[in-house]
């Protein structure tokens, strides 16, 4: 806090002095941007909540618990299941008896009862509080390290009966918003709606993406039409027309029309983040819409890069974290494209015709907004569906009228009047559109996956966008060597990660449960030699990045062997046979699989080898027993649970 005060002081100094001097003040903006990272990180240290004695890893012994303690917690936001847990992110009250805060995720066994706990309830629980372990294979989705971005580091893992009800309600926004969703869904119930049309339902009006099923979610991520299911600012844009609309009247039949419109249109804008649990992509355009709905009622021509660039300052002082939230930097991408690329791809044809008119402006919206997502998309998802225009040209213009007839239906159903047919047609709607979804989505040739993509590709992705969009708005005579010189660059990217990785040889043992994993790349052809057999799921989990990342295709899946030879060391597995006997035999690594029974210590004298590795389809306290012999006699012990995959080069 300190240097954070003393940097203002530096600021209002500079600031100053540039004024006085009458000069374009090249001081004070370095000493500006020097302001603004110091306060930066000082906004990092005010949120980070262990900086405070209150924080639970601040009350408790910083290792791991090895017995079960008392924890007392507050439901806080239910997250999308997984086949085993129901999730959730809960915030804790008392741990070990004393008082203590922090955000934890929580994970409930899943049974046939599928009880869902409640936002906004107090429960209580005796279970071991445990870190969160990150990936433990090459290139997989760090699941620790994205919620380190929200706070959380630990997690619980407790079956139904574990979890004791209070009887507690602790009130907030996020308990009135549950309440709400909980009824509107109970009201709907009531009218035939399936559960693949609630779910849509649930997703578009109400933020709650938790029951799609995975299969409608891959569609709509196939057809380049996720963004419909994930309430942004093309939602939130549509409710502002909407609310803007039915309020009109205001104007003229009140005094204070103007000033009671935009308070209820704010109001209203803000109550629709609430519900729809205040995302980062809702949180984004309703800051900015706020912004945006004030100029237009005030007549000021405010612009959307100041709306935008407010909004982005707002929101990170609150929590700075979300710099780092992928759905937070889609969202700004494809917004700021669309301000700036799609004004000027509209000049390029003006149609007479209204309805031609429309789908211009529709087409030009699409295209600008997926030139802003194309390097991020890339650079995460590894994947471009080209057909994305399709699906926004059929499904975009009548969004506004199914989002309106959305709203209408929950309404009244709301209040219990909603007539059947009304929300037969609805369900009709939804249908038709799950249908055009999915048949675009099945059309996988058009759907270009598996591209390895690099942060560096992607910063210079990004340059190149920049300067073709500049030279398309400036005809100058120095931006083609600029955007020349970002194109070598580009290729001479692609050309040296190319090289890196075919030159690439390495074997790995992976950590795959109750399975003994190996695969070998050479010559970005990777084979897989495995215990028992591995189903596609299960494949893509465990190496579909690292194929994607090393440019390499799977050449073949064969069956685990007791010896390998890689390079100049012998690898020898023991399995459940537990042979190893083997004359003048002396293995480098010895793999334990399938929890053979074995002493150790008595293989360590009989072979001698230089490293042991211990995967996870061995029991754990056969594992921490090996660690202990290994650790006697001075001999490398790799645990998968722990250190991740063994990766030899």
């Amino acid at each position: 806090m300190l240097s954070f005060s003393i940097a203002i002081c530096v600021l209002g100094v500079s600031w100053k002095r540039s004024k006085k001097m009458f000069n374009k003040g090249y001081f004070f903006v370095i000493i500006m941007v020097g302001f603004f990272i110091i306060f930066g990180i000082a906004l990092v240290k005010i949120h980070n909540p262990k900086n405070y004695s209150s924080h639970y890893s601040n009350q408790i012994d910083s290792k791991e618990q090895p017995y079960d303690i008392g924890i007392q917690f507050n439901i806080k936001e239910r997250l999308k299941p997984s086949f085993h847990y129901n999730k959730y992110i809960v915030t804790t009250k008392f741990v070990d008896g004393k008082s203590a805060h922090g955000r934890i995720l929580l994970q409930v066994a899943r049974d046939s009862s599928q009880n869902i706990l409640d936002i906004g309830n107090t429960y209580t629980t005796f279970t071991v509080l445990k870190r969160i372990p990150g990936a433990l294979n090459p290139y997989q989705f760090d699941y620790a390290k994205h919620l380190h971005t929200q706070y959380i580091s630990h997690r619980i893992i407790v079956s139904p009966h574990q979890v004791i009800d209070n009887h507690k309600i602790e009130y907030s926004l996020g308990y009135v918003a549950n309440q709400i969703r909980k009824t509107s869904n109970l009201k709907l119930s009531k009218y035939n709606f399936s559960s693949t049309q609630l779910s849509i339902i649930n997703a578009l009006l109400m933020g709650q993406r938790q029951d799609i099923s995975q299969d409608t979610f891959n569609n709509y991520r196939d057809a380049g039409a996720i963004h419909i299911l994930a309430v942004s600012g093309l939602h939130v844009g549509i409710i502002l027309l909407l609310l803007n609309l039915f309020l009109k009247p205001l104007d003229r039949y009140h005094k204070n029309g103007k000033i009671i419109k935009l308070i209820l249109t704010i109001l209203s804008l803000w109550c629709f983040a609430i519900i729809a649990g205040l995302s980062p992509s809702v949180l984004r355009a309703v800051t900015m819409f706020s912004f945006l709905a004030i100029g237009m009622q005030i007549r000021s021509k405010t612009s959307i890069y100041n709306s935008l660039f407010i909004s982005l300052f707002i929101l990170i002082c609150f929590n700075p974290l979300l710099l780092f939230s992928i759905g937070f930097q889609l969202s700004y991408a494809a917004v700021f494209a669309i301000a700036w690329i799609q004004p000027l791809l509209a000049k390029i044809y003006h149609p007479k015709f209204y309805i031609l008119k429309k789908l211009w402006e529709t087409f030009t919206v699409t295209i600008a907004a997926q030139l802003g997502l194309l390097p991020l998309t890339l650079f995460y998802f590894h994947q471009f569906p080209l057909l994305f225009f399709i699906s926004n040209l059929i499904i975009l213009p009548f969004l506004g009228g199914i989002l309106g007839l959305g709203i209408l239906v929950i309404l009244l159903a709301y209040l219990s009047i909603l007539p059947q047919f009304i929300a037969t047609i609805f369900g009709n709607c939804i249908d038709v559109m799950n249908i055009i979804i999915e048949w675009i989505a099945n059309q996988e040739g058009f759907v270009i996956k598996n591209i390895p993509f690099s942060t560096c590709m992607c910063i210079i992705l990004y340059l190149i966008i920049i300067i073709s969009v500049m030279m398309f708005k400036k005809k100058e005579k120095r931006k083609p060597y600029w955007l020349g010189i970002s194109l070598i660059m580009l290729f001479s990217v692609m050309i040296y990660e190319k090289y890196i990785v075919s030159n690439m040889e390495e074997l790995i043992v992976f950590h795959n449960q109750r399975n003994t994993t190996l695969g070998i790349l050479k010559n970005q052809q990777f084979r897989i030699y495995s215990k028992d057999s591995l189903t596609a799921t299960t494949q893509h989990f465990l190496f579909g990045n690292y194929l994607t990342r090393n440019q390499a295709t799977l050449d073949t899946v064969m069956q685990l062997k007791n010896i390998y030879q890689y390079k100049k060391q012998t690898i020898m597995v023991i399995d459940s046979t537990s042979i190893y006997h083997l004359k003048n035999f002396h293995p480098d690594i010895i793999i334990l699989s399938g929890s053979p029974k074995i002493h150790l210590d008595r293989v360590l004298d009989s072979l001698h080898p230089k490293q042991i590795v211990a995967d996870a389809s061995n029991y754990k306290n056969y594992i921490n027993q090996w660690e202990i012999s290994c650790k006697k006699q001075e001999i490398p012990f790799h645990r998968t649970d722990k250190k991740g995959a063994f990766i030899l080069k």
